[in-house]
């Protein structure tokens, strides 16, 4: 059921387990993970009659941050505070917890187009500080540089060695497409469970990408993070490049920032580091048993004046 039988963290995955007394129904569940933070699970039921029928069960996990009118995360509220919706029927949260110290894969989606020349150099020390913030043995952490096309400099890892040497060998060179590199950067982010971000930093519009907004979204609602967005010098002329950055942190449940210069970028993801540390879970068991594919929306609401919530909008069952 939910109890935690045993960690196995090396070969033989062996592991005997006491079954309920009186023959009981009951399941197993084992999960593996990866060093990168992949992982996979299967589940089997123990003490079933050969009867036994299978259904689909939509459980939906909610990573949630709560602002208030300073746009500070707001901590300390309980599950009655909330309240979830999904295609208009109210849904019962099954799991309520404030999380402050679960692990987070975080990546950033790094700018290095020609025009970012002049900022590289403290852009890669901004990352380079947020990284040693932000990893603890636990969380893991990715490069993603990108100009004309996206590239995995580093992997998930913890290691700062490797993520600082990511960052050191980057050149400022050729053009930007950004929504390449953000499609890029939703399927690395598949098959890795749990708190989830990407952090994208870029001083311009989207130039020769192959994708385009719209696409973008129909990939996102399958990987399910949230997307912060740094605009570097980006002028008040720009109206749509800024737009479009704010857009992907509103439809994800992130936040968008605006910069002058290079140097605020500690304090903007100082910022981001608070809000990853200071998230809610909510997980409901979805009302919803048909067994249509069609997207699903999600409304969170939270009793409080001046509150806001910043969470996914919904997802594909």
């Amino acid at each position: 059921n939910e109890e935690l039988i045993a960690t196995l963290y090396q070969e033989p995955f062996t592991q005997p387990i006491v079954l309920p007394p009186g023959g009981e129904i009951a399941y197993v569940r084992a999960v593996a993970y990866q060093a990168d933070g992949n992982s996979t699970e299967e589940l089997v039921f123990v003490n079933a009659p050969e009867n036994l029928d299978e259904v689909d069960v939509n459980f939906v996990e909610l990573f949630a941050t709560v602002v208030g009118r300073d746009d500070r995360p707001v901590h300390g509220l309980t599950g009655d505070a909330f309240r979830v919706v999904e295609d208009g029927a109210v849904q019962q949260l099954a799991r309520f917890e404030q999380l402050d110290r679960l692990p987070i894969h975080v990546a950033i989606l790094l700018d290095v187009s020609g025009s970012m020349e002049p900022h590289l150099a403290v852009a890669r020390d901004a990352a380079l500080q947020f990284f040693r913030d932000i990893i603890t043995p636990r969380d893991r952490a990715a490069l993603i540089p990108f100009n004309d096309r996206p590239t995995l400099a580093v992997p998930m890892t913890n290691r700062l060695d490797q993520l600082g040497g990511g960052l050191a060998g980057l050149k400022a060179e050729r053009g930007t497409s950004l929504y390449d590199a953000v499609v890029f950067s939703l399927f690395y982010f598949n098959g890795l469970k749990g708190q989830r971000a990407l952090l994208l930093l870029s001083d311009g519009k989207d130039e020769p990408s192959r994708f385009q907004l719209d696409q973008f979204f129909f990939f996102y609602v399958r990987a399910w993070l949230e997307i912060y967005t740094v605009g570097l010098d980006i002028g008040l002329g720009e109206i749509e490049t800024r737009r479009i950055l704010r857009q992907l942190a509103d439809e994800t449940g992130g936040r968008s920032f605006q910069v002058k210069k290079a140097d605020e970028l500690a304090g903007v993801y100082a910022t981001i580091e608070k809000e990853l540390r200071s998230r809610y879970l909510l997980a409901y068991q979805s009302t919803n048993v048909a067994p249509s594919t069609k997207f699903r929306t999600v409304e969170v609401e939270v009793a409080g004046a001046g509150l806001e919530v910043k969470t996914m909008r919904g997802y594909y069952p």
